[in-house]
């Protein structure tokens, strides 16, 4: 195993044995209990992620949005969806963290927009 894989791997367990990995697992169990709310908040997601990700339509990404915050609101009245959610969006932001700072540390060129 070269240096590399063994320190990923320390880094996957330390991840795994955080505070923010064990209220999502929690959260996630909690949720998973209800299907039929658990299938909503998986479209929920979805729908978040093509937003952010495929729609170019300024129309379209408008009326999207704006259905997606109104579930948004609808879903985070129920409380194990916003413990998921809150969750979720703190393992979210561990992983962004980690990544950030390995990019940070890294000298790699990366020219400036003009």
């Amino acid at each position: 195993m070269d240096e590399i894989t063994k320190y990923m791997e320390l880094l996957i367990r330390a991840i795994k044995k955080s505070n923010e990995y064990h209220l999502y697992k929690q959260a996630e169990e909690n949720l998973t209990r209800d299907p039929q709310l658990k299938k909503r908040v998986d479209e929920f997601n979805q729908t978040n992620f093509r937003i952010h990700t495929q729609l170019e339509d300024s129309q379209q990404l408008f009326q999207e949005i704006h259905a997606l915050d109104t579930e948004s609101k609808a879903l985070r009245k129920i409380p194990q969806v916003n413990a998921y959610l809150q969750a979720e969006l703190d393992l979210c932001k561990l992983l962004q963290y980690v990544s950030l700072e390995i990019l940070g540390q890294m000298d790699i060129h990366v020219p400036e927009a003009h």
